[in-house]
């Protein structure tokens, strides 16, 4: 990844124009791991320590808050989002997020069928089986820094950039968004919609994808748990920070900078 610095008048005109070709009247968020927590912001409460955590929850839950409801909160107060060993809301998330190097026992079957008489299952696979092949087959990739945050791209201070960057668009912008990836990357396979939680689709698959030297975008945000983190009719889309800050050049040359699409915006 290329060093550039996400601030300073030259990034903010060619965002402010980037995003009124878009439609978007929110700007996007940057997720980046980093030593230092931020100074404000919005976290879970804090849990025991992920590193003293017991080999497995014997099926107990204990979700305290959900990662895409802190983004939420984050989304509101253009503020920062973040989480560690001790503030990481569900460990689901913590897993998702790098953060804990094993899913627990119970999340196939939370995943699939339940356990009788524990747990009731969400039923997006068939069984257990199943839901232990995918989360075998995952691995997300490591954090790289004991705290991860979600934050605007307005708040990253000098020398700080995002590894990812998300959006949160409705119909017409995700048609601009998908236009742009493909233009650029002249993939039309580079919009993905892989299999995942919300923090899975939002964080996780990006980060496999980007660890794996492809670049993709992911639209999530597919999880009936998370859809009141969202805004109707909202989804996610993960790019690459390398892929966005491509698109802040070269949006005018794509289908974004046509006068077809013009009549869409109005």
């Amino acid at each position: 990844m290329q060093n550039h610095t996400v601030n300073g008048p030259e990034f903010t005109e060619k965002l402010e124009s980037f995003m009124e070709a878009l439609g978007l009247t929110e700007e996007p968020m940057g997720i980046f791991y980093t030593d230092k927590k931020p100074a404000t912001g919005f976290t879970p409460k804090p849990q025991m320590s992920l590193s003293r955590l017991p080999e497995e929850s014997n099926g107990e839950i204990n979700w305290i808050s959900c990662v895409l409801g802190k983004v939420r909160r984050a989304r509101w107060e253009k503020a920062a989002a973040y989480f560690d060993q001790e503030h990481y809301g569900c460990l689901g998330g913590a897993f998702f997020m790098g953060l804990k190097p094993d899913y627990e026992e119970f999340e196939p079957a939370l995943l699939s069928t339940g356990i009788p008489g524990k747990m009731e299952g969400e039923h997006y696979v068939d069984s257990p089986e199943t839901g232990k092949a995918f989360y075998d087959g995952f691995e997300p990739p490591k954090a790289t820094a004991p705290v991860l945050v979600i934050q605007p791209l307005s708040l990253f201070k000098e020398k700080e950039q995002p590894e990812i960057v998300v959006f949160f668009p409705n119909r017409e912008t995700m048609i601009g968004l998908n236009a742009l990836t493909v233009f650029l990357t002249r993939d039309p396979e580079a919009v993905r919609i892989p299999f995942g939680v919300g923090c899975c689709g939002l964080i996780s698959w990006p980060r496999k994808f980007l660890h794996q030297g492809k670049t993709r975008a992911v639209i999530g945000g597919f999880d009936i748990n998370c859809l009141k983190y969202l805004k109707k009719e909202e989804l996610t889309y993960t790019i690459p920070f390398d892929l966005f800050l491509e698109m802040l050049e070269k949006w005018p040359q794509s289908m974004v900078g046509t006068k077809a699409w013009k009549r869409v915006e109005k």
